[in-house]
């Protein structure tokens, strides 16, 4: 019934394309932002606004596997420019295989798509996924490329979900126009969300509730360690008194947050001077205090952490704490380190309060937003993925509210609960040496069977 309804979609929007061009280039990207820009769906959904493409890019990842970049400009602010990734494989430069399954992955907080997915350009999951067959997409936020130089914020007051659901919804609707044009059929895409990433695209899917079935974006949605929603008290407690520092930062008219710049600061100095000791973290050489953002990401968010012992990265400490108390790190136990140094050094300086905020009302679930009104009506198959040391298995409840029939769950538990502080961690699931059996495997069979 879907591929039929999107087939009925085309037919009333688009006329017959027989003569589809396999060649990628941007007179076939403006043409696929166009149609983007002004489909039905966009103006049901309350998005306006032209779009214009520029700065098609190709590099070479490892064997015919390449990325192609390039920018969709949606507004007139310097920063309204959504950065769109495909990885695919192709038959000569710019001539895409043609692909029956494809997804688009959105990133979380701190990083854009390449420090995300791709910190080791020759070994990641979009390349594993374009090796066997899948056409891979991705996007850049529009807050990724906001330089560290900035100084006034104000255009990011109003970059909340709401502004995120319109981005994530032009990203898919140009991914597919793309596909349509180059031969690729227009079937819906799968999503992958990882982290915020994956609280974002819960809730676009709560608004494509809201469009017709024939005109959605999304087949499968397959969330990354992240949970909108909780069933454990503390953890929503958390949330709440994590919104009441957003809310009033927002009070005060502060739109940036700078978790970013402080990360880039760390990741720099430990790749300069690892043996010189950290102005961050006393106590701490500067490699070890890069580590700890890895291996004990929890005690940057003490008391208020999202998940017990949260981590990005699973890790071992020396038997003593440094004097100033924190643990300190020795080394990673799942992901290789300089992978995690570089994914640390990708980091965007600024990031919007306002998304944050948003993130933090629902998941204290004390005040009606409109993000989560319809995760009943929400029936797409789901793949929830999971890290023990991350969000792990507290991830699964949001799936439980849904109307999906066909979920599946994922968890990569390595250790013992009580040992959870030393368990595979938020990043891993991507990095990890081990990633591609634990995690990337499964994801694969699951699009194949989606």
């Amino acid at each position: 019934m879907r591929k039929f309804l999107a087939i009925l979609s085309l037919s009333l929007a688009l006329p017959a394309l027989a003569a589809a061009d396999q060649t990628l280039d941007q007179a076939t990207l403006q043409k696929a932002a166009e149609r983007a820009c002004n489909r039905t769906e966009r103006v049901s959904l309350g998005f306006q606004g032209e779009c214009t493409v520029s700065s098609l890019d190709r590099r070479v990842l490892t064997g015919d596997v390449v990325e192609y970049t390039f920018d969709v400009r949606v507004g007139a602010g310097a920063y309204d420019v959504i950065t769109v990734h495909r990885v695919v494989r192709e038959t000569a430069p710019f001539e895409p295989v043609r692909t029956d399954d494809s997804v688009l992955l959105l990133h979380g907080d701190i990083w854009g798509f390449r420090p995300a997915f791709t910190a080791e350009p020759a070994r990641n999951l979009p390349v594993y996924l374009a090796q066997n067959g899948v056409d891979v997409w991705g996007i850049d936020q529009r807050w990724i490329n906001v330089p560290a130089s900035e100084t006034d914020f104000a255009f990011m007051q109003g970059w909340g979900f709401q502004h995120d659901i319109q981005d994530l919804y032009l990203s898919l609707s140009v991914a597919r126009g793309v596909r349509l044009f180059t031969g690729n059929g227009f079937d819906r895409m799968h999503l992958l969300g990882w982290s915020r990433g994956g609280m974002i695209g819960y809730a676009y899917l709560n608004a494509e509730t809201r469009v017709a079935e024939g005109l959605r974006n999304v087949e499968g949605f397959i969330p990354v360690d992240i949970y909108l929603k909780t069933d454990d008290a503390g953890f929503r407690e958390a949330a709440c008194r994590r919104s009441v520092q957003r809310q009033a930062q927002l009070a005060t008219q502060t739109w940036q947050d700078s978790t970013g710049t402080l990360v880039q600061t760390i990741a720099l100095l430990s790749t300069v001077d690892p043996l010189g000791l950290s102005p961050i973290f006393p106590g701490l050489t500067n490699r070890q205090a890069g580590l700890l953002v890895g291996e004990a990401t929890f005690v940057l968010l003490v008391p208020n952490e999202p998940a017990p012992f949260y981590h990005f990265t699973g890790g071992n400490f020396a038997p003593l704490p440094a004097v100033s108390g924190l643990p300190v790190p020795t080394g990673l136990r799942y992901s290789p380190e300089e992978t995690w140094l570089t994914m640390l050094g990708g980091a965007s300086a600024y990031q919007p309060v306002r998304q944050l905020a948003d993130a933090e009302l629902m998941m204290c679930d004390q005040q009606d937003v409109p993000f989560d009104d319809h995760l009943a009506e929400i029936d797409n198959p789901v793949l929830y993925v999971g890290a023990g040391g991350g969000f792990g298995e507290y991830g699964v409840y949001t799936t439980t509210l849904l109307g999906s029939t066909d979920v599946t769950t994922h968890l990569v538990d390595l250790t013992p609960a009580e040992l959870r502080l030393f368990d595979y961690g938020h990043a891993d699931l991507f990095i990890g040496t081990d990633a591609q059996t634990l995690v990337w495997q499964p994801i694969l069979s699951w699009l194949q069977a989606h």
